[in-house]
């Protein structure tokens, strides 16, 4: 990979909507304050890979049918773009990423409109002029002479960006939207773009379809996230912290810190307006990513949601022992290990001389223990009957 490719990757992190990407394109962003001319004609590429491939969606009127979605120039035109970033690759993939990134535009777009989301004549003047000055800049560098296919600038605007600038212009303002709605997280970009395909998805699902059908589009990635459950520790400022494995009288009992040293996944995830949450709601949640930034010297974990689903505290059974010193004689000869990372609530806990304890079954019949600053012990089957007895578990 060559450094024009390596930079391009950089600036057009957000073009597929994959779980890893978003991990790594959004949530775990670098900003640069001083930016040499390369860098600047790559930041300009992105901009007219992002707003010139949906020309036709403003020529016809704006209604809902299937024409008026999508259309195959700007497919082509978008294409074009993938092959200057990653060269060498099978048409499948290239027309699979203009596809994603088409999709994702127009969704953000139809999602404003739904907001009430307009634009002005001068907000517009304002794009047409910001478009021609970087196309000038780009007009400059050799390497991308196949992308004007013999237009000049204000020729290219003309012809791809003039109809585009109200989308383009649509675009910015929702992103402006959803950062004063969620001033602390860090990925309300991508807070918009999850909302507006979900938004797409409701609205639009038979013309994308048709499109894809029609152009051979065969969509292989996949960003449906992991399902992870747990508790939500704290709700601040269109945010809340959820960790995963974590039951709700945890929270009683236990200080922030001791939390985050003993379970691994606390990330923040924004409160969406389909979903909302309170401190101690014991859910499920579909997570699209996770990554982290550091603010004021303080590393801050962030997610990415779908859906979420509250759930009953049921799942662990908590044990009242009137035989808790025979079951403390019991594991007193059994060494406790450094303890792994449980993705799960456990089934049961119980206590052993004012010490909690959790309980996880496992594989043939096995069980695992855990025990606040002791570690873990994982049983075979035979002592794990033994245990079970002495905790009148009832086998199933």
């Amino acid at each position: 990979m060559n450094e024009i490719q390596k930079e391009l990757l950089k600036v057009a992190g957000d073009m597929t909507a994959s779980k890893e990407r978003v991990k790594k394109q959004v949530l775990q962003q670098s900003i640069n304050r001083r930016k040499p001319f390369r860098f600047t004609l790559l930041t300009i590429l992105l901009t007219l890979c992002v707003v010139g491939f949906m020309m036709v969606q403003l020529l016809t009127n704006e209604t809902e049918q299937t024409t008026s979605l999508f259309h195959e120039r700007q497919l082509e035109h978008f294409e074009r773009i993938n092959r200057l970033m990653w060269p060498g690759k099978e048409q499948e993939f290239y027309k699979e990423e203009a596809y994603l990134s088409y999709e994702k535009l127009v969704a953000a777009y139809y999602f404003a409109k739904s907001l009430g989301i307009d634009y002005s004549k001068a907000e517009l003047e304002v794009e047409r002029k910001k478009q021609v000055e970087q196309l000038e800049m780009l007009y400059q560098a050799s390497e991308y002479e196949a992308l004007f296919q013999g237009l000049a600038p204000k020729q290219y605007v003309e012809t791809y960006l003039e109809p585009l600038l109200p989308m383009y212009t649509t675009r910015t303002k929702l992103y402006a939207f959803y950062k004063e709605k969620y001033p602390t997280f860090y990925a309300y970009q991508e807070v918009a773009n999850i909302d507006a395909k979900r938004y797409f998805q409701a609205h639009y699902t038979e013309q994308a379809t048709a499109f894809q059908e029609e152009h051979n589009i065969v969509l292989r990635t996949s960003s449906h996230g992991s399902s992870m459950v747990g508790t939500v520790a704290k709700v601040e400022s269109n945010v809340f912290l959820f960790i995963e494995g974590v039951i709700p009288e945890d929270l009683d009992h236990m200080a922030e810190e001791q939390l985050a040293e003993k379970y691994e996944q606390a990330n923040w995830y924004p409160v969406l307006d389909d979903f909302p949450v309170k401190q101690g709601d014991y859910i499920t949640l579909t997570s699209m990513g996770t990554g982290s930034m550091e603010e004021d010297g303080v590393e801050r974990k962030y997610g990415l949601l779908s859906k979420l689903e509250k759930l009953e505290p049921t799942i662990t059974k908590k044990l009242e022992l009137e035989n808790d010193k025979e079951v403390a004689q019991f594991l007193q000869d059994i060494p406790w290990q450094p303890a792994n990372y449980m993705k799960r609530p456990p089934e049961y806990s119980f206590e052993v001389e004012g010490v909690r304890i959790e309980m996880w079954k496992g594989y043939g019949g096995s069980i695992y223990l855990q025990k606040a600053g002791s570690g873990e012990i994982h049983l075979s089957a035979n002592r794990a009957k033994a245990l079970i007895a002495l905790l009148g578990i009832e086998e199933s």
